[in-house]
This record gives C-alpha cells, sequence and structure tokens, in this order.
C-alpha cells in the first residue's frame, strides 16, 4: 500500500532542495562509519560552530585563542538564561532563527533559538532514531503527553501528520475503554511516544481490565523523559507485541540519545552532538562506568549555541560492541539523585525494579528529606497490610540506621511538564 503521506512529505523536501533527505543522509553514513572517523567527519562542524561562536558572540569573543572545545566553559541553564543575549548569535548568522521554550519539569522558563539548519537537523533526526525504533513516516502515531499550548498542533496537520494528541491528563479509564474499543479496529500501522509513567498507567488499566495482547498493528513504542520500569517495559511489549525503547531527549537539543530493540544500553547520538560525561563535582572526565553530569555540545544550532551544556541530567557510559562510547543508564535529573545514609549514590531504579513486589500499590514516590530521613508517598488499591515488610526491605537499600516513614495519599500530583516524580531530593 502507498503511504501517500510519506510520498507528500518527500515530494515537499525535495521543492526544498532536498533538505532533510541530505541531513538523513549524512547521519546514516556518519554511524556507518566507526567512531574515530566519524569524529574526523564532524571535526568542520565542530569547528564552524565554535569559530562562528567567538567571531559573533560576545560572551564567547574571549574564547577566539581556542584549542579544543575544552578550552570553553561547561555553561548550563542559568548561566544561558543570565547571558542569553551576550551568547545568541545574530539572526543573519544561522538563515533565520526559531524561538524554543520549555517551562521545565518544575515550572522554571527556559527559551533559545534554533537556526534554520538546526530545526532541519532535528527533522532528520527524529526520522532516523523513529526508524530505528520500527516506525516510519505517515505512520498513525499515538502521542501521549502534556499538550500545552504552544506544543499542540492545528488539527488539520496533525491528520496530515496522522498524529494522535493525547493528553496525559485527560487519561482514565472511560476514555481508555472507549480508545482501546477503536484501536482494535484500526489495522493501519500505528506507533506509541509517551511519558515512562503515562505507559504505566495505560499497563494498569489493561492489567486490571485482564486484556489480552490487542490486535491493533504497533510497530514501535518509544517511552520518553522518564526512566523505563522493568514493570512497564515488559507489559508494553506483552500487550502491543512490540519492543519498547527509551529516548534520552530534551527540548533545547532533540535526541540525544536511544536505545535499540531489544537492548537496553541507549546509542548516544554522535551524528549530531558531541557528548561529555564530566564529573559530579567538577568539569574532570567522568571515567568509565562512573555516574557523572551529560554535557552535550550542539553541532548544529547556529542561533544559540549550545558548546559544552550542561543538560542537568546523569548517566554512566561505557564503550558498546561497535566501538562507540554509550550510555549504559540514563539516571534523570542530578537534583533527583537518591543517597543512602553513607551519602553514597544509589540508583532511582531501587524503586523501579522492586515495585513488581507489591502489586497492590498504584503510585509510589520517595522523598530524601534529610540525609537520613525518607517518606514514601504511597496511592494503594486498598488497605496495605505489608507496610513493616515494605520499610524493611527498602531499608536495605537506604541503610539500616534510615528513617523511614510512609504516607498515604490518594493521587501523586503530575508536575507542570505532565510527568509525574518517582524520586524527589529536598536535600540538595
Amino acid at each position: 500500500m502507498i503511504n501517500f503521506r510519506s510520498e507528500l512529505f518527500w515530494l515537499l523536501d525535495k521543492v526544498k532542495g532536498n533538505v532533510i533527505r541530505d541531513n538523513l543522509k549524512n547521519i546514516e553514513e556518519l554511524f556507518d562509519l566507526d567512531y574515530k572517523l566519524l569524529q574526523e567527519q564532524n571535526q568542520p562542524v565542530l569547528g564552524r560552530l565554535l569559530d562562528t561562536a567567538v567571531n559573533h558572540s560576545k560572551f564567547y569573543g574571549t574564547y577566539k585563542g581556542y584549542e579544543s572545545l575544552q578550552d570553553f566553559p561547561v555553561v548550563n541553564k542559568s548561566i544561558i538564561k543570565q547571558n542569553f543575549d551576550e551568547i545568541t548569535l545574530p539572526e543573519s548568522i544561522g538563515g533565520g532563527r526559531f524561538s524554543v521554550s520549555t517551562s521545565g519539569s518544575t515550572g522554571t522558563p527556559f527559551k533559545i533559538y534554533q537556526s534554520e539548519g538546526k530545526r532541519r537537523r532535528n527533522t532528520a533526526d527524529t526520522i532516523y532514531f523513529a526508524m530505528k525504533s520500527g516506525f516510519a513516516i505517515g505512520d498513525r502515531l499515538l502521542y501521549l503527553r502534556l499538550w500545552a499550548a504552544y506544543y499542540k498542533k492545528p488539527e488539520i496537520l496533525a491528520w496530515i501528520q496522522n498524529v494522535d494528541q493525547l493528553d496525559v491528563e485527560e487519561i482514565n479509564d472511560t476514555f481508555l475503554e472507549s480508545f482501546f474499543k477503536k484501536l482494535t479496529k484500526d489495522k493501519q500501522r500505528k506507533g506509541w511516544l509517551a511519558y515512562s509513567s503515562a505507559f504505566s498507567k495505560i499497563c494498569n488499566y489493561l492489567d486490571k481490565g485482564n486484556y489480552p495482547p490487542l490486535d491493533c498493528n504497533v510497530t514501535s513504542i518509544i517511552a520518553m523523559s522518564e526512566s523505563l520500569d522493568l514493570y512497564t517495559r515488559e507489559k508494553m511489549e506483552y500487550y502491543f507485541k512490540c519492543p519498547i525503547v527509551s529516548r534520552y531527549s530534551n527540548v533545547e537539543n532533540g535526541i540525544i540519545a536511544q536505545q535499540m530493540p531489544n537492548r537496553k544500553e541507549f546509542d548516544i547520538n554522535w551524528a549530531s552532538y558531541y557528548v561529555e560525561l564530566l564529573k559530579i563535582d567538577s568539569d574532570d572526565p567522568a571515567d568509565m562506568g562512573e555516574l557523572g553530569r551529560i554535557v552535550v555540545t550542539d553541532l548544529f544550532n547556529l542561533a544559540t549555541p549550545m558548546i559544552r551544556y550542561d543538560t542537568g541530567d546523569v548517566a554512566t557510559m561505557k564503550i558498546g560492541p561497535n566501538g562507540f562510547p554509550e550510555f549504559s543508564l540514563v539516571q534523570g535529573r542530578i537534583t533527583d539523585i537518591l543517597t543512602n545514609t553513607k551519602g553514597e549514590i544509589i540508583s532511582h531504579f531501587i524503586i523501579h525494579t522492586n515495585l513488581y513486589r507489591y502489586p497492590e500499590l498504584e503510585q509510589v514516590q520517595l522523598i530524601q528529606r534529610k540525609n537520613k530521613n525518607y517518606l514514601f508517598k504511597v496511592n494503594s488499591t486498598g488497605r496495605f497490610d505489608r507496610e513493616g515488610e515494605f520499610i524493611a526491605f527498602f531499608k536495605e537499600y537506604l541503610g539500616e540506621d534510615a528513617h523511614v516513614s510512609v504516607e498515604y495519599v490518594s493521587e501523586i500530583p503530575l508536575l507542570k511538564s505532565g510527568k509525574r516524580k518517582i524520586i524527589v531530593n529536598e536535600t540538595t
């Protein structure tokens, strides 16, 4: 069957000079190289970014004598906001620019500009990594997120792109019952893209309804913005008969890394970014296997340069079987790092990977209030008779001298971003 949406997309791109196709071809060619050769191929692109920044940005003007990328300072959202006008390049440099804004998980606004070339690269990145998950242009996309006004597409554009804009705030049992009845009748190829917590909510609904695996021709499932726990991974693959992958991205940059089907490690988008992993407490490189801060240099944004940008997230890195550095774990915000009573960092996956032991709990959030003081907020389907066992189990991770309490709530509220935090560290 001819996919008219795909045909139309590439026809329009051809009229515009094949700008997306050329970027996509470049990405594919780069990933066909070995890691060293890829970096050599991207060196002129990095050089163009750095030279443009030092010659046209007041903030970076003092670095004209640079010898390498590491001569540039590490910046973060706060530094960019405070020096926005001095960092941002003249509009004439990047061939036009577009405003990109995010409220952030906690509601703190952040805005940058992206150049025309960056927007084209982002589109090509999206197509490339979607294809790797099994999605093709023109497939129906079930896009489940918080649809703030500045994200929501006009209805006609959503229809043209075949996107179902499903809002996490409107997902309830009544909606899902009707939705899945319609979904199983629609035999066109389709893919899921959603917050991991939204997928978890869907799985809980299907579990409660004792649903069998659904015959709805899902060929791609991508979880974004939050860590993907084992329960959600297994249940989504069971119900939709399709591998699920986790994507690491942000609004200001784009797709930084993504899992491939049936792999837990994250392939880093070396074609469009130079990624560093720096130590938690300094700007020195983290060792392989050591938890570190994700620092990104966006090779294609010639509007608001993102040079050595500290994303605020942490990860561990290793060398993959193809010789490329990859993320073995992406843990999320550095402000959400959990420590035990000895001050040692422990993975938030102690929650994700052990909740299957307590199926009567709908939602769980762990709050670290002081170094040895922890609070679990739990939403239970009924009476929770295993509180003592629950506390004793998690004290094995937190420390036997931990002060652990449990608070029962009817709902753990969503953040302004539409996500739901599993870990909250109030000591940072």
